[in-house]
């Protein structure tokens, strides 16, 4: 379909390090969510989202092994369990790992609000993401307008490279992910079975003949550290997704 119409945010960096990433923090983000996304995404919308620090927000963080002592007890009891005053913080954690809940996210609370749903990538899956083939053509778009251009004018060429983007090369961008999504998919299957075949196989100790060696080879299996894929994990086709 295209930019999202009205959603368009361009500002000028503070940053010293040239990263506009220090720009962009959760205050920002939620702002434009608010104010410049959700008022003009269509009802149901796919919102898919990457694992930025501004937006995977935890409103739910359980603590973690560097936090205090008093912070790990504080969460324990305020979550209606109970610990003995003897436990170390190792064991204090594992308690807050045994019962800490799947993690919710500020932005997915927002959008979720509005009727919308959030897809969130897999860690380095940028390529799963069709914005970001859409920043390199656009990149490129700017880069070729803006030679000897003065400074003050870059915020034209920028707007001017944005409504070059058709809803044709939009489409194409996101036909290239779901071919990229259907690979994985297939491979993920492949994995699972060549791992199975590789278990058993390094599993087999019909050759040995004394429970030592036996005990050897469940050991190296053990090593090996090997498990199939989670099917969940794999990405889900039945989405249509909205940008």
């Amino acid at each position: 379909m295209g930019f999202i119409p009205n959603a368009q945010l361009i500002f000028r960096s503070q940053s010293q390090t040239a990263d506009y990433h220090d720009d962009m923090n959760k205050t920002n983000f939620n702002k434009w969510l608010n104010e410049k996304l959700i008022p003009n995404l269509p009802p149901q919308s796919i919102v898919v989202m990457d694992n930025a620090s501004y937006h995977t927000v935890q409103l739910n963080k359980a603590p973690t092994m560097s936090s205090r002592k008093t912070e790990m007890q504080n969460w324990i009891t305020s979550n209606g369990l109970s610990y003995l005053p003897s436990m170390v913080k190792a064991q204090l954690f594992q308690i807050i790992k045994e019962h800490k809940q799947p993690p919710v996210y500020e932005a997915d609370v927002m959008l979720e609000a509005h009727g919308h749903k959030v897809v969130r990538l897999p860690p380095y899956h940028c390529d799963l993401n069709p914005i970001e083939l859409i920043w390199s053509v656009l990149k490129r778009r700017i880069a070729e307008k803006n030679l000897g251009q003065e400074a003050n004018k870059i915020v034209q060429i920028t707007e001017e490279a944005f409504a070059t983007i058709t809803e044709v090369e939009w489409r194409k961008e996101c036909e290239h992910v779901k071919k990229l999504e259907e690979k994985y998919y297939v491979d993920g299957q492949v994995i699972d079975r060549e791992m199975d075949r590789f278990i058993i196989e390094v599993g087999d100790d019909s050759d040995t003949s004394d429970d030592e060696d036996d005990m050897e080879d469940e050991d190296d299996d053990d090593l090996l550290g090997i498990s199939p894929l989670d099917e969940h994990l794999l990405p889900d086709h039945n989405y249509n997704k909205n940008y």
